[in-house]
């Protein structure tokens, strides 16, 4: 990790321990058969946990590493031991156990990551673990105040960063930061161990208030430091103990905060947790999901269609926005309009970043790829600046965006890459330009090797009936002739699969009414 490699500045001292500790790993569970023979017997346990701990703090305490030093041994350590996390094994159990003990050294190198077959994997706390309290900590995390949430999202994380990956999931990863300030703050007792773990009849238990606490005290903190507006708690939570907890807890939260690199270490931790763990964007880039945002959408009387659109992006992010949709819900006259706002803002707010400019640069080729259905306005021109100053360079984007904005004779005159999309695009646009008859465009139609240039030749030849069967457009030759109904078809592929063939006819023909009134297309033309 880029972040580790910068404070490491002894790369012979981390070999050596990195050498060590695999060792001392081995040896160790060498000693026992299996599993059960580590952990059934307590007191045996119990020696050889601190027999680890003496090694960590020999190795590792004793030659003053520091937190960044001992992140990049722990990665190198899990990758020469080779462990699968789904098994059990001494070994597994061991590197635990030398985790634990690297973890409550200070200060904490917590959260520690490993790789395992490239996939991060974020240790948590013991009593996390050990209690499985993570479903019952995410769900109190979940519940916390949603439009406070909102509010810090906004505050955190930067512009281009919001815009491009969603709302949604930054939401998601500030659940995994608030988890991951709550693990750290654990091991450094920032929390009491003794508050947190108790005994009772002679058995461990743990304070759930304490720790429901700790998380909303967490919260708490990060929203006072990035909005400056006074936190106080009420009911349970409303004690003298607790307020000074809570002093404490911000003060840490603020400290790490302080130092970007362990903030962004910590950001890190939680971007890699949340896509291991939840990967909301499955769900975000679910056609199902986003169906539902646009139907929403479709349902405000609060804002006007251009905030509508706004909201959409913002709240899924440009590399998440799923085309189709967005050509089916909304003209193309507002969505290009959207867009350039977009770049405006960005300009004129400073988040013109980079990444913002390749990932609007990708989800355009994306759109580009569906027709312009204009409700009569068609500007064509709306985009040309952003598109020239940015992308301008690109021949082929260039050549993709006239075709999209229907300038064919422009299109015509640009060079561009020699496959089947550009061939049958150069040949509708000769034929809108009447460069060619109809009979001549249904001749070389006939050249076409693609799926499309398939239907398109039986759709003017009128024998779309012989269109063949391995074409997924067989579908949607289909419906054109009303041999199947749109609910056979969707119960074959599905809605998305339906719309996106239908759509993406009409991003080569987009003067076609039938294609038009099969696209169920949610505005008035």
């Amino acid at each position: 990790m880029e972040i580790i490699q910068k404070h490491i500045k002894d790369r012979k001292k981390i070999d050596l321990a990195v050498e060590n500790s695999t060792h001392f790993i081995k040896e160790e569970a060498s000693n026992f058969s299996s599993v059960d023979a580590l952990i059934s017997d307590s007191n045996r346990f119990f020696e050889e946990r601190k027999s680890v701990v003496r090694f960590v703090n020999q190795e590792f305490k004793h030659k003053k590493f520091n937190k960044w030093e001992i992140r990049q041994a722990v990665i190198e350590i899990f990758d020469k031991l080779e462990l699968n996390p789904e098994e059990d094994t001494p070994e597994k159990i061991i590197f635990m156990l030398f985790t634990d003990a690297l973890s409550e050294l200070r200060p904490t190198p917590a959260p520690l990551i490993f790789f395992y077959q490239g996939t991060p994997l974020v240790k948590k706390h013991g009593i996390i673990i050990d209690f499985n309290l993570l479903p019952e900590l995410m769900q109190k995390i979940e519940e916390l105040d949603a439009t406070k949430k909102h509010e810090l999202v906004l505050e955190l994380f930067p512009d281009d960063e919001i815009v491009r990956e969603g709302v949604s999931l930054k939401l998601a990863q500030l659940n995994f930061l608030i988890l991951n300030l709550f693990d750290k703050a654990l091991y450094e007792e920032i929390i009491p161990f003794e508050k947190v773990v108790i005994q009772q009849d002679g058995k461990l238990s743990v304070d759930k208030n304490t720790l429901l606490f700790g998380i909303v005290s967490v919260f708490a903190s990060l929203y006072e430091i990035f909005t400056g507006e006074k936190q106080q708690f009420k009911g349970s939570f409303y004690t003298a103990e607790f307020s000074k907890m809570f002093v404490k807890i911000k003060h840490f939260v603020k400290k790490q905060i302080e130092d970007k690199d362990e903030f962004l270490y910590l950001l890190t931790a939680s971007y890699y947790e949340e896509a291991g763990v939840e990967n909301r964007l499955v769900t975000i880039r679910d056609y199902e999901t986003q169906k539902n945002v646009f139907e929403e959408s479709l349902r405000r009387q609060d804002v006007d269609t251009f905030e509508k659109i706004e909201s959409i992006f913002w709240l899924l992010g440009i590399e998440n926005v799923n085309p189709v949709l967005l050509v089916r819900y909304y003209n193309g006259d507002d969505i290009i309009y959207y867009l350039f706002e977009l770049f405006r803002q960005a300009q004129d707010e400073g988040f013109s970043t980079g990444e913002f400019i390749g990932s609007m640069k990708l989800f355009l080729k994306k759109l580009f790829r569906y027709p312009y259905i204009s409700k009569g306005y068609l500007n064509k021109k709306t985009l040309d600046k952003p598109v020239n100053i940015y992308y301008g360079e690109d021949i082929n984007f260039k050549a993709d965006y006239l075709y999209f904005t229907q300038r064919y004779e422009e299109f015509l005159e640009t060079p561009k890459e020699n496959n089947d999309d550009n061939r049958l695009k150069e040949l509708f646009a000769k034929y809108f330009t009447k460069q060619i008859s109809e009979d001549e465009l249904m001749g070389w139609l006939a050249l076409i090797k693609s799926n499309e240039g398939e239907f398109f030749y039986h759709l003017f030849s009128k024998t779309l009936d012989n269109i063949s069967q391995q074409n997924p457009y067989k579908y949607i030759a289909d419906l054109y002739n009303v041999k199947a109904s749109h609910q056979d078809i969707l119960n074959i592929i599905g809605e998305e699969g339906t719309y996106t063939l239908i759509l993406r006819l009409l991003g080569f023909y987009p003067f076609d009414n039938t294609l038009k009134n099969l696209s169920d297309l949610r505005f008035q033309l």
